[in-house]
């Protein structure tokens, strides 16, 4: 299962509605998290044609003048709503996942901007985790950073980064670490970034889910990039064969090269000969690397090993 969490900075326009139903479809996603809808009344978006069918169930919010608006959308075929809790800033949708045993707590939050209105929400927040039970998955664009490197060209703020911190502490809420771009929202073109969106889980999904990874994914027409949590896990194979430039200066390479290349037999057709003899040598330089890589550890050890001596 794959969420995704939008920022879409407005959602009125046909290509914003085609770009989020690419990208639900491309990954997969069951359930949808979109922040800063910009729609008035709620009930004018088309809900299915962002999701690509009719599988699917929602939940949404108005906006209050040109900010806000959220919608919350789902795969109804394994995942069935229970309730919905509104607030300005968030919806957060609880239900039955198929296959999981305890009820699940989708949080999709759009942080506000003011400091004491942003301490207000984590208060909120905090009290409804602590009387409902269950997975807890909070996602969305927080408007708020974690740590100094987490912004670039634009101030940063302790206090908010502090509340913030006690926050996701007091919660027990585990901070995903993020692949992808470093910043998830690009200002002024790209003058100013910084990572104000992300998703933060409980630990038991994380123990249903352990190979879990966020991936910001590129921004392409809003100014955030869209997040993916996924918990699905890809084998992709076993890695390519990569010879490099600096093996031909190692002792023992040239002599293995034309040993392999030299000692080969083989039949079959040419093309067939030559990829079978190849791959005799990519064979035979896979092994000499073992043993060279080992050499070369060893070397680097003693090499540490000195330069912790001269230190000491």
């Amino acid at each position: 299962m794959n969420f995704l969490s939008i920022n879409v900075r407005g959602i009125g326009e046909d290509y914003k509605v085609n770009w989020v139903r690419r990208l639900r479809s491309q990954h997969r996603v069951s359930f949808l998290a979109v922040q800063e809808t910009q729609i008035l009344d709620a009930e004018n978006i088309d809900v299915a044609a962002c999701w690509g069918n009719q599988d699917v169930d929602f939940v949404r919010l108005n906006a209050t003048g040109r900010s806000g608006g959220l919608i919350n959308m789902w795969d109804k075929r394994v995942f069935m709503q229970v309730e919905s809790i509104y607030s300005r800033n968030y919806i957060i949708t609880k239900g039955n996942w198929s296959g999981i045993q305890e009820p699940l707590y989708f949080a999709n939050i759009y942080g506000p901007h003011p400091i004491h209105e942003k301490a207000t929400l984590w208060a909120e927040l905090l009290q409804l985790k602590q009387t409902k039970g269950g997975i807890w998955i909070m996602m969305g664009d927080f408007n708020v950073v974690r740590r100094p490197d987490e912004r670039f060209n634009s101030v940063f703020c302790s206090r908010s980064a502090r509340d913030f911190n006690n926050f996701i502490h007091d919660c027990g809420l585990i901070d995903v670490k993020m692949g992808g771009h470093r910043f998830t929202y690009f200002r002024n073109e790209d003058l100013k970034l910084a990572k104000l969106d992300r998703f933060l889980v409980c630990p038991s999904f994380i123990d249903l889910n352990p190979t879990l990874s966020v991936t910001a994914l590129p921004k392409e027409i809003s100014d955030h990039c869209p997040i993916l949590l996924s918990t699905t896990w890809c084998d992709f194979g076993p890695p390519p064969f990569k010879m490099f430039n600096s093996w031909l200066s190692r002792d023992g390479f040239e002599q293995i090269f034309i040993s392999a290349w030299n000692n080969f037999v083989g039949f079959g057709t040419p093309d067939q000969y030559l990829n079978a003899k190849l791959k005799r040598v990519k064979e035979a330089l896979k092994e000499w690397r073992r043993t060279d890589y080992l050499k070369e550890e060893m070397k680097i050890k003693k090499i540490k090993d000195l330069v912790d001596k001269l230190d000491t």
